[in-house]
């Protein structure tokens, strides 16, 4: 095939596939308007008043962190609306893992530092750990919390990991309903929401445990939007 064929095909399936993610997102778009944006959206704000919070307060040493969290959720977010909920999935489990490394990082200048130079990693387990056993949390009634909370956490981002390793059909983009039929599909959509506000309302609960003393001296908006009364999922 020549060069100037596959630039006439690659400008053909660019528009193709640009009517149909148009078309999919007017359909999650309807979808929204007769439920609501509010929950899906509010959550968009959360990581960007946590960023707030802490500058108000002096600190602005995790910015980048707060903002590459921000544009994972805001990415899920859009990414799901056009239908691609295997990727906008991934970018759940990403800000999983960025969201715990933040707490840690907070208290580890030097390992940030690290971090910041591409010499420091660390794994899920000891991030796991590390929180159950923070001193933070050493009043029995809130160490029984937090565990339950970091355990619970844990078990979305396997579940979330599944989507990126892609370990059965059940989590390939191509096998959903909605890619087959070229079409938004509800339950589809349902599901992805549902993991969305249960895995965001759970780090932010984790946040305004870890970050108690802190949070007490946020400006009251940024305070007002992240006390949220959390979903029940």
């Amino acid at each position: 095939m020549s060069k100037r064929k596959v630039n006439e095909n690659a400008e053909e399936d660019y528009l193709k596939y640009s009517l149909y993610f148009k078309s999919f997102s007017d359909e999650t778009f309807e979808n929204y308007k007769a439920s609501g944006f509010y929950d899906c959206y509010v959550r968009t704000l959360f990581f960007k008043n946590w960023k707030s919070g802490f500058n108000s307060i002096g600190f602005n040493c995790l910015d980048e962190i707060y903002e590459e969290l921000h544009q994972d959720v805001n990415s899920s977010y859009y990414l799901s609306s056009i239908g691609l909920y295997r990727t906008s999935n991934m970018h759940i489990r990403s800000m999983i893992e960025l969201a715990l490394q933040g707490i840690y990082f907070y208290e580890h200048p030097v390992e940030l530092q690290k971090w910041r130079l591409g010499k420091f990693i660390i794994k899920h387990d000891k991030l796991k750990d590390y929180l159950k056993e923070h001193p933070r949390f050493i009043e029995k009634a809130v160490n029984s919390e937090v565990s339950l909370l970091v355990e619970q956490i844990s078990k979305e981002w396997k579940s979330y990991s599944k989507h990126i390793h892609a370990e059965s059909l059940d989590y390939f983009q191509t096998q959903k309903k909605s890619e087959v039929n070229k079409e938004f599909v509800k339950s589809e959509f349902s599901k992805w929401k549902t993991n969305y506000l249960k895995t965001l309302d759970k780090i932010n609960k984790l946040y305004i445990l870890f970050y108690k003393d802190e949070f007490r001296r946020f400006p009251s908006n940024n305070k007002s939007l992240l006390k949220l009364e959390l979903s029940d999922n």
